[in-house]
């Protein structure tokens, strides 16, 4: 049987199959016996999405596709930097473990493909080919994540380390979840962030997507920097991570979040919470419009506390 020939057999089965469907609303509301011929029809769709599977295989073979894999590789180029539904996908690869050689894509051959774990600003169950050749670089930093995963110790640990082992690259929170084997990974990104490690996200740098991070440098701050660090991310939180000033935070294009003295130090101003308001850089500038210095987050840099109100 040709490809063409089981495709034209499963589509007559379908028909079949959606007039017993439409007969069986004709005894609305439905009785036990109704309720048993639907649960056969429903048995039956799913010996036809078998067959239907099976018939794009087929036909998958005959244009040189020889493999689940490669037909979704194949779609996803012909749909470069497009977002793709997870259903093409299933519907292209004629398998059904559609998923699986996505990842295999990714994390085996350095294919730079998106979901909305990756990148949250794709819809629910759309992925997106970022280029239309592999990563070598993205390969080796999945297969290194790969052996982190599997080491010893906490979700925390694992997660530095493979901060370190790619520092400064950007890691985006599929792989980050993926080393530290527990839902709670964010919130050990910042317990590091807290104890001196310098870990760059998106209220840093607006360019991020949500959930990535980096590692900026190797070296560890002093317990100093890292009451401050600990206290900006209370100030954060408590304004809901928001510019009291025009409301933008760090899900706004080119906003970055920095804590502001609302009395100056060189006036008074002490580091208690209550002299302490979250404002993005551009309002922050307009509060120093008149200081010789480049604002900047002044728990983070308090040498460059701005020197007039």
């Amino acid at each position: 049987m040709s490809a063409d020939e089981a495709l034209t057999r499963v589509e007559q089965r379908l028909q079949a199959l959606a007039a017993r469907i439409h007969d069986g609303q004709e005894g609305y509301p439905f009785d036990d016996s109704l309720r048993i011929k639907w649960l056969e029809t429903a048995a039956e769709i799913g010996v036809h999405a078998a067959d239907i599977r099976g018939a794009v295989a087929m036909a998958n073979s005959e244009y040189g596709l020889n493999s689940g894999k490669a037909a979704i590789l194949a779609y996803l180029r012909l749909h470069l930097n497009e977002p793709v539904h997870a259903h093409r996908l299933e519907g292209v690869s004629g398998i059904g473990e559609w998923a699986r050689r996505v990842r295999e894509l990714r994390v085996e051959e350095g294919w730079p493909i998106d979901s909305h774990v990756s990148d949250p600003r794709l819809g629910e169950d759309y992925y997106r080919l970022n280029n239309d050749s592999p990563d070598a670089e993205l390969a080796k930093a999945w297969k290194l994540a790969k052996v982190i995963r599997k080491k010893d110790g906490s979700g925390k640990s694992r997660v530095l380390e493979y901060l370190k082992a790619v520092s400064p690259a950007v890691v985006d929170k599929e792989r980050l979840a993926y080393v530290a084997r527990i839902q709670e990974w964010p919130r050990r990104m910042r317990e590091l962030d807290e104890e001196g490690w310098k870990i760059v996200s998106n209220v840093d740098d607006s360019s991020l997507a949500p959930g990535s991070y980096y590692l900026e440098d190797l070296t560890q701050r002093p317990p100093r920097a890292r009451q401050a660090i600990k206290q900006r991310h209370a100030i954060l939180e408590r304004d809901g991570k928001r510019c009291k000033d025009c409301g933008n935070g760090p899900d706004s294009n080119g906003i970055v979040l920095q804590v502001h003295h609302i009395l100056p130090v060189h006036l008074g101003g002490q580091n208690n919470d209550d002299n302490l308001i979250t404002l993005c850089q551009n309002c922050h500038a307009g509060r120093h419009s008149t200081s010789k210095f480049g604002v900047q987050d002044e728990l983070l840099h308090p040498e460059n506390e701005p020197d007039l109100a």
